[in-house]
């Protein structure tokens, strides 16, 4: 009798341990559409936005912006379609995209006014220490 009720407690103890390893099941079982890829000029709008949500820019500004952002995602856009099935040359897209990124961000500050770039400064700062990306990151 002690013999089965310690396999008893042995199996049960077992079990419970076994289940409470099990990762969460996901409750929504729809699979979602995948997601459109924006146009360049899309895009670029994205980047006007973001811009003028964290420095208010003005109705000067926002067409200098743009253009500068549209000519970034193109050269982005080239620059992929360049090394696209290269990983050897991951590093070599890596540093054009920086230097891409680089001369966007440079362009941009030539444009804004001291008190906007105060305000990106302390947005940057903000969302650096959150860990998320700025306007000025994305592609």
């Amino acid at each position: 009798m002690k013999k089965i009720i310690l396999l008893a407690a042995c199996l049960f103890t077992i079990s419970t341990a076994m289940t409470a390893q099990e990762a969460p099941k996901k409750q929504n079982t729809e699979k979602k559409a995948p997601k459109e890829k924006m146009t360049p000029e899309q895009r670029a709008q994205k980047h006007v936005d973001g811009l003028n949500a964290e420095t208010t820019l003005t109705e000067e500004q926002k067409p200098k912006v743009y253009d500068l952002a549209l000519a970034k995602v193109k050269k982005v856009d080239e620059i992929k379609a360049k090394y696209k099935g290269q990983p050897e040359n991951k590093d070599v897209a890596q540093r054009e995209l920086q230097a891409v990124k680089k001369e966007f961000r440079q362009n941009v500050k030539a444009i804004l006014t001291a008190e906007q770039l105060e305000k990106l400064k302390a947005k940057h700062k903000e969302m650096k220490a959150a860990g998320k990306a700025t306007s000025l990151d994305h592609d």
